[in-house]
């Protein structure tokens, strides 16, 4: 279960780096995986360092809230380093069932092959999901989350990292 004690609030990650899109927008690379569209477009967003190459790099190392994370979003090129064994509702360390996170700049991936799997995680919204057999369900680094076995049930997980 999650911590009595624990509040959602918004996945901030680190900015490591810029792109600009095919149309010269920039591209904020986080260190999850992600990109984010970062522009100066007032009065609606207002981000005027992002148009100097000086200000880019004073933001490298900040954070951007990143809602694909929120959201449980894989990011590409992601590499699988580690699969744990398969697991059954009585088998299942049961660390799993209680609150914890995987590490920062891994990603896990669970995968159920027979019945279903409760995930929960503190993403902001909640992530309260039902994960049944054949389909998987993306776990983001540093994210407070638990699983429970809904009713007999097989499932491994992946752990992954981005291509270098």
């Amino acid at each position: 279960m999650l911590s009595d004690a624990h509040t959602l609030v918004d996945v901030l990650r680190g900015i490591v780096g810029f792109v600009a899109d095919d149309l010269g927008d920039w591209v904020a690379l986080l260190d999850c995986g992600h990109r984010q569209h970062v522009r100066h477009r007032p009065p609606f967003w207002s981000a005027p360092w992002v148009e100097d190459p000086a200000g880019r790099q004073r933001r490298i190392g900040t954070t951007l809230n990143c809602p694909l994370c929120d959201r449980c979003e894989l990011p590409e090129g992601l590499t699988v380093v580690r699969s744990t064994p398969t697991w059954d509702e009585r088998t299942m360390p049961d660390a799993l069932r209680r609150a914890h996170r995987v590490a920062s700049g891994i990603w896990g991936l669970v995968r159920v092959e027979a019945g279903s799997l409760r995930f929960v995680a503190a993403t902001r919204p909640m992530t309260d999901v039902v994960v049944i057999a054949d389909e998987n369900h993306a776990i983001p680094p540093d994210i407070e989350h638990h699983v429970e076995p809904r009713d007999r049930c097989r499932f491994a997980i992946d752990f992954l990292t981005l291509t270098s």
